[in-house]
C-alpha cells in the first residue's frame, strides 16, 4: 500500500496538470458548485506544481535551488500577509493561506509549462 501511495505522489509531481484534472473530476463529484470545486483543486494541487518546478529548475540549471525556492516562497507569503493586513486590518491565517496557494498556482502552473519547453530544448542542445 505504501508503494502505491509513493507511486501516486511521484506521478502527481511528475505530471501536475494531469493530477489537477483528475483531482478536479473527483472533487467535482463531492462539491456541487463548479467554482468551489475548481478553487479547492487549485489550492490542493499547487504544492505539486511548486515541487515540480523546483525539480525541473534543478535539472535544467544543474544546481540546487531549494534554498532559493524556500526564500522566494517565504517572501511571497510575508508580502501576502502584509497586503492582507493593510487591506483587511486583521490577519486571518486561513484566508492568507488560501490566497498564498492560489497565487502559487497562478505563478507556478505557467512556469511549469515554460520549464517543460525549456527542458526539452536544453536536452536537445546538450546531446
Amino acid at each position: 500500500m505504501t508503494h502505491f501511495i509513493a507511486y501516486l505522489l511521484a506521478a502527481a509531481i511528475t505530471v501536475p496538470p494531469l493530477a489537477t484534472w483528475i483531482y478536479f473530476l473527483i472533487v467535482r463529484k463531492f462539491i456541487r458548485k463548479r467554482r468551489n470545486a475548481f478553487l479547492h483543486t487549485v489550492q490542493t494541487t499547487a504544492v505539486f506544481y511548486i515541487v515540480s518546478v523546483m525539480i525541473m529548475l534543478q535539472i535544467i540549471l544543474q544546481q540546487a535551488v531549494i534554498g532559493y525556492m524556500i526564500g522566494f516562497l517565504a517572501v511571497l507569503f510575508m508580502l501576502i500577509v502584509f497586503m492582507h493586513y493593510k487591506y483587511r486590518g486583521e490577519i486571518v491565517f486561513k484566508h492568507i493561506w488560501r490566497m498564498f496557494l492560489r497565487i502559487c498556482f497562478l505563478m507556478f502552473a505557467p512556469l511549469y509549462v515554460l520549464l517543460l519547453a525549456a527542458g526539452i530544448i536544453v536536452t536537445f542542445i546538450r546531446q
